[in-house]
């Protein structure tokens, strides 16, 4: 038990000595009150919290786990939200295991919304950036969905920590599950995918998808019928690029004018998606907004890996259109643009979305007390009926004692049957059936006399 209760705070410590000069911070678009910290810290001062010692409580859960073979979506979401940022690192491996568990079970469809808030802003604010990337590029096996709030918090610091690749893969969910949101996460996503696109010094993009192991031997396995490869060119999408070039295409139109063209045509271009790109210059060309000319310079250079030589042509002839016109083409700075964007949008939504935040705060906790009371309805109720189970046997076994010379004939029917039986003997192939003696019908006794 000693053990368990240290393993957190060395593996805190080791974390904090290898992650200490990571971080390079620049500067951010959310203020400091966009936050909601008092908000936020006012759920560790909750009783149903507030007495949960995170150590003692896991090993409780686990061994009620292996013991029950089922976790709690309220267990779940208590211990979670008792973890506070500097106990982060500490309890990693234990909230992606809790989190997995929850995911596994029936209890999944009870998962309550505070649930994976928690999740990703303990992490966000810990530094364990990289379990947070592997909960939310799985949510087959976690069920981790960002909402828009905790989704602008994560974009912006990985912004702020010149993290592209992490405030990508945040982005990237929005083009996954087609939810966009409002003006200012369209900025927020918009802005991500832009930094990793120009960002010469990236993290790699690592897949986190679980991995079948293949056997070292060779298995062969009859099946009744082989299924096609299918590709659904949504959730199956696996090159970087292709990710955020969807999602820039996507998002694009949403945003609209120069900003919105330059980087629909960019997106199509880092998709592969050739004749959505040839449809956008041509889109170009009949509007009156105008295109980055650095835009067409990467559209050029990702342009030499289209093997379809008549499409390609048609994309040149396009883009040649497009220089070729005085005003379509113009010299803007789209980072600038973006970032102006994104402190706009952030200025404008910033009151709302606070105070839209402490309101969800407050439903989590009348949410969080309404399913508590539930289990412990549901204990004491499983509690009861084991208890009139026990008083129902104790009765039985009384009233079969208290009744037994009644029901004595009954009672002895129930006895299993000790007398002897009469099994014939079996026939021995090595020993043959013994023939019977003949009788002698002339055979005299002898007289026997007595004495």
């Amino acid at each position: 038990m000693a053990g368990r209760a240290l393993r957190p705070f060395l593996r805190h410590t080791a974390h904090k000595l290898q992650t200490q000069p990571k971080f390079n911070y620049y500067r951010t678009f959310l203020s400091a009150s966009y936050r909601c910290e008092e908000a936020w810290n006012k759920r560790l001062q909750l009783p149903l919290i507030a007495a949960i010692k995170p150590s003692e409580y896991f090993y409780e859960l686990d061994l009620k786990y292996k013991q029950e073979g089922k976790v709690s979506a309220i267990d779940v979401d208590l211990f979670v939200n008792k973890i506070e940022k500097s106990e982060a690192v500490g309890f990693e491996d234990e909230i992606e295991d809790l989190i997995h568990r929850l995911r596994r079970s029936p209890e999944t469809v009870r998962t309550l919304p505070s649930t994976p808030h928690a999740v990703l802003r303990v992490l966000s604010e810990g530094g364990c950036t990289p379990t947070l990337l592997k909960l939310i590029s799985d949510p087959l096996n976690y069920g981790i969905f960002p909402d828009h709030y905790i989704s602008n918090l994560l974009m912006d610091t990985f912004l702020e920590q010149k993290n592209y690749t992490a405030a990508a893969r945040v982005a990237s969910i929005h083009m996954l599950q087609e939810d966009f949101g409002s003006s200012l996460t369209q900025a927020l996503t918009l802005a991500s995918c832009y930094s990793y696109v120009t960002s010469e010094e990236n993290q790699p993009w690592e897949d986190y998808t679980p991995q079948v192991e293949q056997p070292e031997e060779e298995v062969k396995i009859r099946v009744k019928f082989l299924r096609n490869p299918y590709f659904d060119d949504h959730f199956d999408l696996k090159d970087p690029n292709h990710i955020v070039g969807k999602t820039l295409a996507w998002l694009s139109p949403l945003i609209g004018g120069s900003v919105g063209i330059s980087c629909e045509i960019l997106g199509w271009a880092l998709y592969n998606k050739w004749k959505e790109l040839d449809t956008a210059l041509d889109s170009a060309n009949k509007g009156t907004d105008s295109v980055a000319a650095s835009v067409l310079t990467r559209v050029k250079n990702f342009l030499e890996t289209c093997d379809d030589l008549e499409i390609k042509e048609r994309i040149t002839s396009g883009i040649l259109r497009l220089e070729a016109s005085g005003d379509k083409v113009a010299e803007l700075d789209l980072g600038s643009c973006i970032n102006e964007m994104v402190q706009k949008a952030a200025t404008e939504a910033e009151s709302s979305d606070i105070k839209a935040q402490e309101d969800t705060y407050l439903s989590w906790e009348k949410i969080r007390e309404n399913e508590f009371q539930v289990q412990l309805d549901e204990y004491k109720k499983r509690q009861l009926l084991a208890e009139i189970e026990r008083k129902k046997k104790d009765l039985a076994e009384r009233e079969e004692v208290i009744f037994f010379f009644d029901n004595k004939e009954k009672l002895e029917m129930l006895l299993p049957d000790t007398r002897r039986k009469y099994y014939p003997k079996k026939l021995s192939l090595r020993y043959p059936k013994k023939k019977p003696r003949k009788v002698d019908e002339g055979y005299i006794p002898p007289e026997v006399i007595q004495r």
